[in-house]
């Protein structure tokens, strides 16, 4: 089976859950790229925000072709890195990048998206037994406490 990246596993976890705040703050998600994706021996962890060229440009006017030279790009994209790597344990390079450069540049390199969490629009509900040595699902995919799939002996 072939992985889909070298991340330990808690570490993604944290990763990914921080990375969820940058999806809501920006409206679109961020990207695990680079080494991590390719070998075990990774120096960092590669994260790329790639925004539509019109919001790019809004937010870092004048940063063009060098947005390294930028200085509120660079304080951006700084800050968000230690924030991750504070948030995953990792040592993170996080880059905010004009699409069409992104494009023109990496367009053939792998992205993976990260920071999307899939939620249940209707979770069930259950209601739990405790008079045993572990708590055991009374209801199972039923949202009604009343309707009990298990045998009660106090009934």
């Amino acid at each position: 089976m072939k992985r889909v990246n070298w991340v330990p596993a808690p570490q993604y976890f944290n990763l990914n859950a921080a990375c969820a705040v940058i999806t809501q703050a920006y409206c679109t998600c961020p990207y695990l790229v680079g080494s991590a994706l390719k070998r075990r021996d990774f120096r960092d962890v590669d994260i790329r925000l790639i925004l539509q060229d019109e919001e790019f440009d809004a937010r870092f006017p004048g940063a063009g072709g060098r947005p390294d030279l930028h200085a509120l790009w660079a304080l951006t994209c700084s800050s968000i890195a230690v924030w991750l790597q504070m948030q995953s344990g990792l040592p993170i390079d996080f880059q905010i990048q004009r699409m069409t450069q992104a494009n023109e540049e990496y367009g053939l390199e792998a992205r993976h998206p990260i920071g999307i969490f899939v939620t249940i629009p209707n979770p069930p509900s259950y209601t739990y037994r405790t008079d045993g040595p572990c708590l055991q699902p009374l209801n199972l995919g039923s949202s009604d406490p009343s309707s009990s799939s298990g045998s009660d002996p106090d009934a």
